[in-house]
């Protein structure tokens, strides 16, 4: 280092940052419960501990550091906690993909041991980039998902929302992605352009049009407009489903389009959420064709057995043969998939738990809300306008917060356990005796788990202290920073949590940030090859440039795209 009164000729980023990197105290960031400041409260996001902090997540934190920083100058009470996301589907991709086994190979403590054990060495390593990027983060505060600390309040929250009615698990239709093997939500759901075939056959004397002919062992119905006139001698008649042959109504809708394909459709158990509708709305027979591996069950005869993109050439292939196939044309759709893997999803009837939405209250609360910018609050309530289902908050995986209840075999009787038990995994503790209606031992616990949404929508409700009990006194947050694209998620889950559990909203403004788009302009991706890491720019130019890139780079939710000479 040169002697202090001479300036070096060059600028070291490396060694002036390191020197004061040494020289801060962690401390001096630490929320001081007993001070009397204005406090200022921040639910930081709990980033998934991939191992690999994001660029976008550091152009965020960005944002987050500087907002801390200005208020402890202007005398406030700060609290920037540190969180993160643990629980979900890409620890055990990784975990099964490191050891070579699936989840199935293992017990399922064994498993979950491998997961944590993987999901503590990545937080570590985003907690050295996080001290490398400078962030002013109060570590007193920090909290991890997966440690029973946290997830004790998960279970918590679940039995205070179920005794209140605001949970419960009734067989209903879902979306179900079958790579995943699990049940997802409604918000999980990604719509992209995909082109299929549209199929027309003949469907018992009458020209049906279909993508998906696989489904013909679910078909349970066919409609028709009531105002078609070109169906008028089938009213009232059953049709006999070809290839299967068993025999289904002709029913009459208003929401059946007449310009689409034939104008005759069939309905199925479940295409899309239009054959929910009608098959709600008529109260229809059910019929499950396909299974939680993606397969064609026995109803489906011959074709049992055979994934549904196997079964769809097999059944095509028979009406070809048996000469009812009489066309096939291009058709552009909005295929839903699998936001993790991009699988199509499956609609299937499943018994699931579920979180009650109410709308009005989740509006009211986030009309309270300040919204910067305000035309984010747009798409809060979009978002809820277009709900059609509640929260489907099971999931059929291993590497999550178990649902803490038992089921007597005997009766059925759901048994739930005295809060002091908590955390708990009951397929590991057993109940706290025998069933209270009929006696029974012969109790199983449940083998589902929470969707990871559970976990991190009460971390609002953790960093002010709550119990389970009372409204935390520092209750709510004063900020919310967040990415537009998690409003439907985060922002909306957190806002339904903290109103069933305290009636209340859980912040007084949301900041809402862009996205970091690569220098191609697209979404940074893997196959797209347009990743910059925060450590790749911070190794050539130093913490200080990402930071300055990110105050003078973008407004508030706008995305912002990544270009080397601006850095």
């Amino acid at each position: 280092m040169a002697p202090a009164m001479d300036l070096p000729k060059t600028y070291d980023f490396s060694e002036v940052e390191r020197r004061w990197q040494e020289t801060w105290r962690e401390e001096d960031n630490y929320f001081q419960d007993e001070s009397d400041k204005p406090r200022f409260v921040i639910d930081t996001p709990p980033p998934y501990p991939t191992g690999n902090f994001h660029i976008g997540n550091a152009f965020n934190w960005c944002y987050i550091d500087f907002i801390a920083r200005y208020k402890r100058m202007l005398g406030y009470n700060v609290m920037f906690p540190q969180g993160w996301d643990c629980h979900g589907l890409p620890t055990e991709v990784k975990v099964e993909e490191i050891h070579g086994i699936t989840k199935n190979d293992v017990p399922r403590e064994e498993f979950r041991r491998m997961c944590r054990e993987l999901t503590l060495g990545n937080i570590e390593k985003m907690r050295s980039t996080l001290r490398r990027l400078g962030f002013s983060i109060d570590w007193s505060h920090e909290y991890i998902t997966m440690l029973p600390g946290y997830f004790q309040k998960t279970q918590v929250s679940f039995l205070k929302m179920l005794q209140s009615g605001y949970i419960y698990q009734s067989e209903h239709p879902v979306n179900f992605c079958t790579r995943c093997e699990t049940a997802i939500a409604f918000a999980e759901v990604a719509y992209e352009p995909r082109t299929t075939t549209l199929n027309y056959f003949d469907f018992d004397g009458v020209e049906i049009a279909t993508t998906r002919p696989e489904l013909l062992a679910a078909c349970v119905a066919v409609a028709v407009h009531p105002d078609d006139d070109r169906y008028r001698s089938i009213r009232g008649r059953h049709l006999k489903v070809p290839i299967f042959g068993h025999s289904v109504p002709v029913i009459l809708d208003e929401a059946v389009d007449p310009e689409f394909g034939s104008g005759a459709v069939m309905i199925c158990t479940f295409g899309d959420k239009q054959d929910v509708h009608w098959w709600k709305q008529h109260d229809l027979e059910l019929r499950k064709a396909i299974d939680r591996n993606g397969r064609m069950t026995p109803i489906a005869g011959k074709y049992a057995g055979m994934k549904s993109g196997e079964c769809r050439e097999a059944i095509l292939a028979d009406m070809k043969r048996e000469d009812i196939l009489r066309s096939t044309e291009p058709l552009e759709q909005r295929v839903g998939t699998c936001w993790r893997c991009t699988t199509p999803i499956e609609i299937m009837s499943e018994r699931q738990w579920f979180v009650r939405i109410v709308p009005e209250e989740i509006m009211d609360a986030a009309r309270e809300i300040r919204w910067n910018p305000e035309h984010m609050f747009l798409r809060m309530e979009n978002w809820v306008d277009q709900m059609e289902w509640d929260w489907c908050i099971s999931r059929q995986r291993i590497f999550a917060t178990p649902i803490p209840v038992w089921f007597c075999q005997a009766c059925g009787r759901m048994i739930v356990p005295d809060e002091s038990m908590l955390p708990l995994d009951p397929t590991v503790t057993p109940p706290p005796g025998p069933c209270p209606d009929c006696g029974s031992t012969d109790i199983s616990g449940e083998e589902d788990v929470l969707d990871t949404w559970m976990d991190s929508s009460i971390s609002v409700l953790n960093i002010t202290g709550w119990n389970g009990e009372d409204t935390p006194t520092i209750f709510p947050a004063q900020l919310r920073p967040q990415g537009h694209d998690i409003i439907r998620t985060w922002a909306f889950y957190t806002i339904l949590r903290s109103v069933a559990l305290t009636g209340q909203k859980p912040w007084e403004e949301i900041l809402v940030n862009g996205m970091v788009l690569g220098e191609d302009g697209f979404k940074m991706s893997k196959s797209r090859g347009n990743i910059i890491s925060p450590e790749e720019i911070v190794s050539e130019h130093g913490a200080d440039a990402l930071r300055q890139w990110a105050a003078a780079g973008a407004a508030t939710g706008s995305d912002i795209m990544f270009i080397w000479n601006d850095v």
